[in-house]
């Protein structure tokens, strides 16, 4: 019997690293295929933040398409790639634009470090200093897209400390004795929250505000095909994965309800695995194939054995 190509670990020890090259391609990255398909409030949300030269904060449920969107922008409009900053519980306001080491330049003063010219390395403070995300889009020539991924994981003081430079698309480098301004052509600055705690108002008033709704059911089928086109799925596939996936979505108490991201890596499997819509239709919830996609906790297992 010829091993589907699904497995390619045998969990018993045995020696299958052939297997891995039968794999087909996985689409679901960052730059996955098909385009993004925004709402019309989307669109317009997008549109303002553009007009009024303010930063779009996007809200919505973990994989919804909030990080996409900015990849999607960037296309459309014949930009560069968006320069990214993942937020975390330690960020800094001044991470976001630029970081001074300090530490080096301290070390080849005490070393008597030399540039190729002779001279000392450490005369030179601006050769310790790295731009970030929005401090290059700042300095850049051309128009950049910044996402600012993830802002309500940032400390409380985050936001607020950055008002200035988001109002005027300028910051000061103390350590260098400059001050970086931008050109007429402002960056385009998306920002993302899971809202898992309030923002402060006033970083709240100098943004234009979105949230993504979760897509209806013509959208999710519409989402499947655009980013799996590779895959040549079946309509019929599609469309039930969908209805098993809101029946999932429906159950009552789940504390973690599967997203689109969840949804499409859900159907590249069953692809994979040659599920038929038939089959897939036939089973109980409780006997979902590779329910490990959609269900992330022990609790909303137990919830999805005790389904019909």
């Amino acid at each position: 019997m010829t091993t589907p190509i699904f497995d390619v670990y045998g969990g018993d020890g045995g020696q299958y690293a052939e297997r891995l090259k039968q794999l087909p391609a996985q689409p679901v990255l960052t730059r996955e295929h098909g385009k993004y398909l925004a709402s019309d409030t989307l669109k317009e949300a997008v549109n303002l933040a553009i007009a009024v030269g303010q930063p779009l904060l996007v809200t919505g449920d973990p994989g919804c398409g909030k990080t996409r969107l900015a990849w999607s922008i960037a296309d459309e409009l014949g930009l560069e790639e968006p320069l990214v900053f993942n937020t975390r519980s330690t960020s800094r306001a001044q991470d976001l634009l630029y970081r001074y080491d300090a530490v080096r330049r301290f070390h080849d003063i005490q070393a008597s470090t030399k540039t190729e010219q002779g001279t000392p390395r450490a005369e030179d403070a601006s050769v310790y200093v790295t731009y970030e995300a929005l401090g290059k889009a700042i300095r850049a020539k051309a128009r950049r897209v910044v996402l600012i991924d993830e802002i309500d994981k940032a400390p409380r003081d985050f936001p607020n400390d950055l008002l200035h430079e988001l109002d005027r698309m300028s910051f000061r480098v103390p350590e260098v004795g400059n001050e970086e301004q931008a050109s007429s052509l402002r960056p385009i600055v998306l920002i993302t929250s899971n809202s898992e705690r309030q923002l402060p108002r006033p970083f709240l008033r100098r943004c234009v505000f979105h949230y993504i709704e979760f897509p209806t059911t013509t959208d999710l089928v519409k989402i499947v095909k655009q980013r799996l086109g590779p895959l040549g799925l079946a309509d019929d596939l599609v469309g039930a994965a969908v209805s098993r996936f809101e029946q999932v979505r429906a159950l009552p108490n789940l504390f973690k309800q599967p997203a689109t991201s969840e949804l499409l890596a859900w159907v590249q499997a069953l692809a994979v695995t040659k599920m038929s819509a038939e089959k897939l239709l036939s089973k109980p919830l409780r006997e979902l194939p590779l329910w490990q996609t959609l269900i992330k906790s022990k609790d909303d297992r137990k919830i999805l054995l005790a389904a019909g």
